[in-house]
């Protein structure tokens, strides 16, 4: 009700009234009141904000940077040739820890749940999904022993030795590298013996700068996931989450979806990744909450229609492996300068 426009004899009797005229002090006081002129309707209401911008497809809306500073699109083609420049060389093959060669390059390790995509993975980092380097299968437990291939990026490998290339790959392989080690699978078909050698590689290899641990982004943490994570937590394994399959959320039909609904997809991503840390958060038991990077990929769509060979997360997944081992790029994608020649130590003369 408009008091202004009231007539003046109601206007004046209502304010005889104490509480009508304690009302209206107390409403003068706090706002003010402009009559328009003629009667004019008042202004418009502002607009309303305009809804969130839909996500897009990119390294920090399909990963979960935490400590690591996220690469851009520079670094991720230094990734991308560094992986693809040559095959992988097959180093060594281990069923046991104590046959491990010690060389002198830097390792990653990718294991997981058996028939979680690892060894899709592998070839899709490779640059190799025809080769398959790493054998695929439907059948659980394909891989049964710890496996070494070195990622040159380029550079041209040493002379064979003596006693043959195949028994001592690893002799042959360039400083300037890095060595991913296939392991096997735990869960459904897998063996005890394979459990407690693994467990001896991730705990006692030096050469070894972190372990990759694969989860089904469709399934998420299974119990076996959640004891071998905490068990890394607790030993101080440096070590990374990789969700595989994400495809599955995003677009798990033939043809890459809309926006809209690639930015739901997105935001379910992003509530998994927020899961799985609680999860692990709570199941470690030791109060403390810290940062974890949880990287997203798929072996099987591509980014995009142009771009089909170019696997999802992929590029992403690579640049980790380099900056783990030291071997990343600048944010020009030009290589750093290392100093690459062996230190020797010089003994004091007695």
């Amino acid at each position: 009700m408009d008091f202004l426009r009231l007539p003046p004899p109601l206007r004046r009797a209502l304010l005889t009234q104490p509480a009508v005229h304690t009302f209206l002090r107390r409403l003068t006081t706090t706002t003010t009141y402009t009559p328009h002129p003629n009667n004019e309707p008042p202004p418009p209401l502002p607009p309303t904000p305009a809804h969130p911008a839909l996500l897009t497809l990119s390294s920090t809306t399909l990963n979960e940077y935490a400590i690591a500073v996220p690469p851009n699109n520079l670094q991720l083609k230094y990734a991308y040739s560094f992986f693809t420049a040559a095959a992988p060389l097959f180093l060594y093959c281990a069923a046991h820890f104590r046959t491990f060669p010690m060389t002198p390059h830097p390792e990653v390790a990718f294991l997981g749940r058996s028939n979680v995509g690892k060894s899709s993975l592998l070839n899709a980092l490779f640059g190799r999904t025809n080769a398959k380097d790493a054998h695929v299968s439907k059948r659980p437990g394909r891989t049964r022993t710890m496996n070494g291939f070195g990622i040159s990026g380029g550079l041209a490998p040493g002379q064979a030795p003596k006693e043959g290339e195949k028994e001592a790959a690893w002799k042959r392989f360039p400083r300037g590298g890095c060595v991913v080690v296939d392991m096997p699978g735990y869960g459904s078909g897998s063996q005890e013996l394979w459990g407690r050698e693994a467990m001896k590689f991730l705990e006692g290899r030096k050469q070894l700068r972190r372990t990759f641990v694969l989860v089904d982004a469709e399934h998420g943490l299974k119990r076996t996931d959640v004891q071998l994570l905490t068990h890394l937590r607790r030993q101080g394994i440096s070590h990374q989450i990789v969700l595989s399959k994400v495809d599955k959320l995003l677009y798990p039909g033939a043809k890459p979806p809309g926006p809209v609904r690639l930015s739901n997809g997105l935001l379910k991503v992003k509530d998994l990744c927020g899961s799985i840390r609680e999860t692990l958060n709570r199941e470690a038991g030791d109060g403390r909450k810290p940062m974890l990077d949880i990287l997203c990929c798929s072996a099987e769509k591509g980014l995009d229609e142009r771009n089909r060979h170019r696997r999802l997360g992929v590029d992403e997944v690579r640049w980790a492996v380099l900056s783990t081992c030291g071997l990343e790029s600048d944010e020009q994608g030009l290589k750093k300068r290392v100093w690459t020649q062996d230190v020797k130590v010089l003994e004091d003369d007695e």
